[in-house]
C-alpha cells in the first residue's frame, strides 16, 4: 500500500524565516524536509499544519 502525500505548510520561531510549503507523508517527514532545505535546527520550528484548501464547484 502506497502512502499519500500531503501539504503542509511549516511556520518557524525566527520571523525573519517566512514559512515553506513542504509535500509529505506525515507531519514528521515535513518538519524533516524544512529544516533541511532553510539549514535550520528542527527546534526552530514551530509548527506544522496541513494545507486545507476550501474547494468550490
Amino acid at each position: 500500500m502506497t502512502a499519500g502525500l500531503y501539504p503542509f505548510r511549516i511556520h518557524f520561531h525566527d520571523p525573519d524565516l517566512s514559512p515553506i510549503d513542504i509535500d509529505a507523508t506525515d507531519a514528521k517527514a515535513a518538519r524533516d524536509i524544512a529544516a533541511e532545505r532553510r539549514n535550520v535546527s528542527p527546534g526552530a520550528i514551530r509548527k506544522a499544519k496541513v494545507i486545507r484548501e476550501n474547494a468550490r464547484g
